[in-house]
């Protein structure tokens, strides 16, 4: 078991010297949506991603928000005309009107 921890920890510090560090990922995955990487940092970032798991749900979240952004141009020129009724807007003034502050 020892062994195996070892060689763990020795992969670890390893795939950690030879690939950029977090910063430097946070960078690429940004950029990697605006034009295509080469092979190589893409290897690299895919590496420091077996070991940093910070950075690897860093580039799935950025890039859920950069579909969802393509998608959200779409969806509101659908939803434009949209919104509330007269007697929602009427509620909603005079609830927050009687809202006690002191209560929150």
């Amino acid at each position: 078991m020892k062994i195996l921890a070892r060689i763990r920890e020795s992969l670890a510090v390893g795939i950690w010297q030879h690939t950029p560090h977090c910063t430097e990922i946070l960078r690429l995955a940004s950029r990697s949506l605006e034009q295509p990487l080469s092979f190589r940092t893409r290897l690299k970032m895919r590496l420091h991603f077996l070991i940093c798991v910070w950075c690897k749900r860093y580039d799935k979240q950025l890039k859920f928000l950069h579909r969802a952004g393509s998608h959200a141009d779409h969806q509101a020129e659908t939803l434009s005309g949209r919104g509330l009724s007269a007697a929602a807007r009427q509620r909603l003034v005079h609830n927050l009107k009687t809202v006690d502050m002191k209560k929150l």
